[in-house]
C-alpha cells in the first residue's frame, strides 16, 4: 500500500480524485490503463485502495507476451525441433502454442537459451556459426527499435546464420479496435508512456478527436498515476457537466514529446512494414504489427524456414477452458472475476498468458495480494 501519510500534497491529490469521482453521476467510472507495466504499479503502490470506490480501473491489452499469439509459439517450437538454436527473453517461456511450449521443448533437449540483454544476441551467433539461430522479437513500439537495429547491425555485418522472428505489435489500431466495440464503456484512459516515448504524445490524441474519451500519458510511480487519475476524474466530471474539458493531457513531458524519438521511428521505417496480425485471444487486427520488409527479408525467419503458414491465418481458436484472459486484455473483468485465478491458475502453474507473464495483469494481481478486492464493483 503507497504511503501517503507525510505526503501532504498527495494527499490532496486524491481527497480532490474522490471528491470529483463522488460527484460524478455514474455507478462505476471505468479507466482502462493500456500498458502491463502501469497494470503492475497500480497493485505495487496499492493505487485502488485510496481511491473511490466507484472507480473501476481496468486493464488492458498492453502485455505483449500475454497478446502473442498460439501460432507465433508454434512457429518457435517448429524451429527448435529442427536444430535451431532459440533465442528468448524469460517471459515467453511458459507460454503455450496449440500443442507445446518452449519450456516444454527445452527440456526435451532443445537447444533454447534465455537471454538477460539484447547484446548477447549477436555475440551467440558468431559463436554457433554454422548452425542457424533465431531471436523471438516481441513486444510493441516500445522495443521495435532495439529488434531493429539489431536486424541492421545483422544485415551490414553479414551475420548469415541469425535470423529474427518477430512479433511486434502496434498500440494505436488495437486501441481503436476496443473503443469501438458497441457498447464498450470506457470513460477514460491512462494511455502507455514507454510506448509514447517512441511514438510521441500525437499518435493518442485521436481517443479524444474520434470517440471523445478523455487520455492520459503520464509515468509509472505512484504519484504519476494518481495524477493521471485526477486528470481524468476532473474531464470526466466536466464532460459529464457539459463543460469544457481538455480530454488530452501529457503528464509525461520530460521524455514524452509532440513527435516522439525521431531517431528510433526512422529505424523503425527503415526496418519493418506495416502488417494485419492476430493478437492472442482478440482475433486479426489491421495494421497492428511491424514485419521485416524486404530490404532486410535475408534476416527473416519467416522466409527463411518457410513459415508462411503459421502467420497468414484471419482469426484465432477460442480456448474452450474457462480461463478468461481475453476478457481481462480487453478490460471486460477484472482478474479476480475469472474462476480460475488463485485456484487452479497461479504463478507456479499459470493456466494462461496474463499470470504467466510478469507483466500481465493475472501475475500483478495475484503477486500483491488484490485477491476479490472490489467484488462488489
Amino acid at each position: 500500500m503507497m504511503d501517503i501519510k507525510d505526503n501532504n500534497k498527495l494527499q490532496r491529490v486524491i481527497k480532490n480524485i474522490n471528491k470529483y469521482a463522488e460527484e460524478i453521476e455514474i455507478d462505476n467510472i471505468n479507466i482502462m490503463e493500456v500498458c502491463g507495466t502501469h497494470t503492475n504499479s497500480v497493485a505495487k503502490y496499492g493505487i485502488r485502495s485510496v481511491i473511490s470506490s466507484k472507480i473501476n480501473l481496468l486493464s488492458g491489452p498492453g502485455c505483449p507476451v500475454c497478446v502473442t499469439s498460439e501460432d507465433y509459439i508454434d512457429a518457435a517450437v517448429y524451429l527448435a525441433s529442427k536444430d535451431i538454436t532459440i533465442l528468448t527473453f524469460g517471459d515467453l517461456m511458459k507460454v503455450k502454442g496449440n500443442n507445446s511450449s518452449l519450456s516444454i521443448e527445452k527440456s526435451k533437449g532443445r537447444d533454447i537459451r534465455i537471454l538477460y540483454s539484447v547484446n548477447e544476441v549477436t555475440k551467440i551467433a558468431e559463436e554457433l556459426y554454422p548452425k542457424n539461430v533465431v531471436f523471438l522479437g516481441v513486444g510493441f513500439e516500445t522495443t521495435a527499435p532495439l529488434v531493429a537495429s539489431l536486424i541492421k547491425q545483422t544485415y551490414l555485418r553479414k551475420i548469415e546464420n541469425l535470423f529474427f522472428l518477430t512479433s511486434i505489435k502496434i498500440m494505436p489500431p488495437i486501441l481503436e479496435k476496443i473503443l469501438s466495440i458497441k457498447n464498450k464503456n470506457i470513460h477514460g484512459m491512462i494511455l502507455p508512456g514507454n510506448v509514447a516515448i517512441i511514438t510521441g504524445e500525437k499518435n493518442f490524441k485521436f481517443i479524444q478527436e474520434k470517440y471523445e474519451i478523455p487520455s492520459v500519458i503520464c509515468g509509472f510511480k505512484g504519484e504519476d498515476i494518481l495524477g493521471g487519475i485526477y486528470f481524468l476524474v476532473r474531464d470526466i466530471y466536466r464532460k459529464n457537466k457539459g463543460e469544457g474539458y481538455n480530454g488530452f493531457e501529457n503528464l509525461y513531458r520530460k521524455w514524452v514529446s509532440q513527435q516522439g524519438n525521431m531517431v528510433a521511428k526512422e529505424l523503425i521505417k527503415d526496418v519493418f512494414k506495416v502488417e494485419d496480425v492476430v493478437w492472442r485471444g482478440i482475433g486479426k487486427v489491421e495494421n497492428s504489427a511491424l514485419a521485416i520488409n524486404d530490404k532486410y527479408s535475408c534476416t527473416d525467419a519467416v522466409k527463411k524456414f518457410n513459415l508462411q503458414d503459421y502467420f497468414h491465418k484471419n482469426s484465432y481458436i477460442k480456448d474452450n477452458s474457462s480461463c478468461r484472459c481475453t476478457d481481462v486484455l480487453l478490460g471486460n473483468i477484472a482478474p479476480f472475476q475469472c474462476s480460475l485465478f488463485t485456484k487452479i491458475c497461479k504463478p507456479e502453474n499459470p493456466y494462461g498468458p496474463c499470470m504467466i507473464s510478469s507483466e500481465g495483469a493475472c501475475a500483478s494481481y495475484f503477486k500483491y495480494n488484490f485477491i476479490g478486492e472490489r467484488l462488489g464493483k
